[in-house]
């Protein structure tokens, strides 16, 4: 094969696993709405416990296939309405890693919402979370307010009010209720 054309697919390979670590701006509203949802309560703020449970959480509220069965089984609540036509609307696939469903981009999206101060790391009990800052809280209440978000943040709130479990937990119940997420190689994309 001409030596162009081996560098040219080379390059179209990095460029595309290059872009799997870059944070979205999909990315990392989804990212800040769910951290907002699990940051605030009634008496105060609290934090949404480490990147296990984000990450399980984010994959529910990214597969609502996922969401509407897991709801079923555990909650007895039918998570469904009309996300069948949004199965495919997923702007990048997770992969599967060591804990579950897992994106490369994590890294990226939070690196981006910490520096530019929308989120912040705070020490647990079992050791750290993320909560929304003040400037956070506002842009994400922005984005509440856009109807482009309304399918989103109603998944947001499914798993706010019925599956706010440990990463531990939401992990198991993922591998359980869906063996074909536990069976997949490492590093695989998900369906």
């Amino acid at each position: 094969m001409p030596f162009h054309l081996v560098r040219s697919m080379t390059s179209r390979a990095t460029v595309s696993h290059r872009n799997a670590f870059q944070a979205s701006p999909e990315a990392e509203g989804r990212l800040l709405l769910l951290i907002d949802a699990f940051s605030r309560t009634r008496n105060g703020h609290r934090a949404l416990e480490g990147r296990i449970k984000l990450a399980k959480l984010d994959f529910l509220i990214r597969y609502p296939k996922y969401l509407a069965s897991l709801l079923r089984l555990r909650a007895g609540v039918d998570g469904s309405q009309g996300d069948s036509e949004d199965d495919n609307a997923i702007e990048q696939r997770m992969i599967r890693y060591r804990y579950g469903p897992w994106d490369p981009a994590y890294y990226a999206v939070l690196g981006s919402l910490i520096g530019r101060g929308l989120i912040e790391v705070v020490p647990i009990s079992r050791g750290f979370g993320y909560r929304t800052t003040d400037k956070g809280a506002g842009l994400a209440e922005s984005l509440a307010n856009d109807d482009s978000w309304a399918e989103m943040l109603r998944r947001i709130s499914l798993v706010r009010r019925h599956l706010d479990k440990s990463g531990t937990t939401l992990k198991s119940w993922i591998y359980e209720a869906f063996p074909e997420i536990g069976d997949a190689t490492w590093q695989e994309p998900l369906p």
